[in-house]
């Protein structure tokens, strides 16, 4: 077994500079694969909410509907998926208009078609299908995209942790780290819990609970 002695293995600081190296090229990239990733879901939607609008449209106009039933029965399935549809029919100068504005649920996205039809029984029609809840609406797409933007967020606050700890919490306070990195974690974990949801609250108030600053090459935001 001789031969194993010429093999030298990693030191620690070989360890922490990859690492470092490794959280600076996998960061930015996750942000900017979320980043694309809710562009593409706002995209999405607004079409969604155009082709909406449009459907109603065109069912005032062909004398389809005729109050707000006939509407439910047109809009049940889209406030389902988490769409919130608002009609309102106004009178002015003898003529009829309809407003159609299109919501989602965890959007802010909203758009409005105005369309000039005939007379009809509509009054003010506002959803009747509307998720209670946070996420208890919405397509499958909807459920997977923030399930991913949801891990994306977990891993690079894993990895800010990781160096926080490493490069500032041990230099700091040495052999007492075996007591501060625990307060630390439990304190990410804490402020996950009590809905901050961006790394620079998450950061923010874990490290404060330490009493400790945050080094400006950790300020990723």
């Amino acid at each position: 077994m001789g031969f194993l002695k010429d093999e030298k293995g990693m030191t620690l600081i070989e360890v922490l500079v990859s690492i470092a190296i490794f959280a600076i090229v996998a960061v930015p990239i996750l942000g900017i694969f979320s980043q694309s990733a809710v562009t593409a879901a706002d995209s999405r939607v607004k079409t969604k909410q155009v082709a909406i609008a449009r459907t109603v449209a065109e069912n005032i106009k062909a004398g389809n509907v005729k109050s707000d039933s006939d509407l439910k029965k047109i809009l049940e399935e889209y406030e389902k998926e988490g769409f919130l549809p608002f009609v309102e029919k106004i009178q002015k100068d003898g003529v009829t208009q309809y407003k159609i504005s299109i919501g989602k649920i965890g959007s802010n996205s909203y758009y409005t078609l105005y369309v000039v039809g005939p007379q009809t029984g509509i009054t003010n029609y506002t959803p009747v299908v509307v998720p209670s809840t946070p996420g208890s609406g919405g397509s499958i797409f909807d459920k997977v995209l923030n399930y991913v933007l949801s891990l994306i967020t977990i891993i690079i606050v894993a990895i800010w942790s990781a160096l926080f700890i490493l490069f500032v919490i041990i230099p700091a306070f040495g052999w007492e780290s075996v007591i501060k990195v625990p307060q630390f974690v439990l304190s990410v974990v804490d402020a996950i819990n009590s809905g901050y949801r961006t790394l620079k609250d998450i950061a923010i108030t874990a490290a404060g609970k330490i009493g400790l600053g945050i080094p400006w090459w950790l300020r990723w935001w």
